[in-house]
């Protein structure tokens, strides 16, 4: 018995870096831009040699944005203020580059829950306002840390790519971690 001959597009073509499927395999809704909204492609080539910094810092500016209601509200600590951002930040990109990966992300989470009840509980130890911890604790969810989740998968990728080492300190807890950095922030 014959099979029947798949047939598939002959003009179909992948949609361009940045567009198509978001995080989590969920499109990406933005609507596309017109003709002359969008840069040149040669403004987008790498020179070789050229550092990526400054696209890095753009995407992160990008995605790292977090809301408005999830700020950190000043511990009247400053040392311990410093740990409590670096801490978000260096999470942030564990929580976005885990995305790729559910085992990996499952364990940055989990991990990511148990640093913010340790970290709470050091805050409070310290007497620190009640608002401020509540705060903290909202801006460090991971939800608050994901990305939208119309967010391109080449824009995660870009910010994992300027982070290269990002699966190598997770493995070995060189970051700000909460619970180990919190305490030493504090006199």
């Amino acid at each position: 018995m014959p099979h029947p001959t798949p047939t598939a597009a002959t003009n179909a073509s992948p949609p361009p870096r940045g567009e198509g499927m978001g995080v989590g395999g969920r499109p990406s809704i933005k609507p596309r831009p017109g003709p002359g909204s969008r840069p040149a492609p040669h403004a987008l080539l790498e020179v070789p040699g050229q550092a990526r910094d400054g696209l890095a810092l753009v995407l992160a500016a990008l995605l790292l944005t977090a809301p408005a209601a999830a700020q950190i509200i000043p511990t009247g600590t400053p040392a311990a203020d410093i740990v409590l951002t670096k801490g978000i930040a260096d999470w942030r990109i564990f929580v976005t580059c885990s995305a790729l990966d559910y085992q990996t992300n499952w364990s940055v989470v989990d991990e990511l829950y148990r640093d913010i009840t340790a970290a709470s509980a050091i805050l409070k130890a310290r007497n620190v306002p009640q608002e401020a911890i509540t705060a903290f604790a909202a801006a460090a969810d991971p939800e608050a840390l994901s990305p939208p989740p119309d967010t391109p998968i080449a824009n995660v990728l870009d910010l994992c790519l300027a982070h290269p080492d990002w699966s190598e300190r997770w493995l070995d807890r060189s970051f700000t971690f909460l619970e180990r950095d919190l305490p030493k922030a504090f006199p």
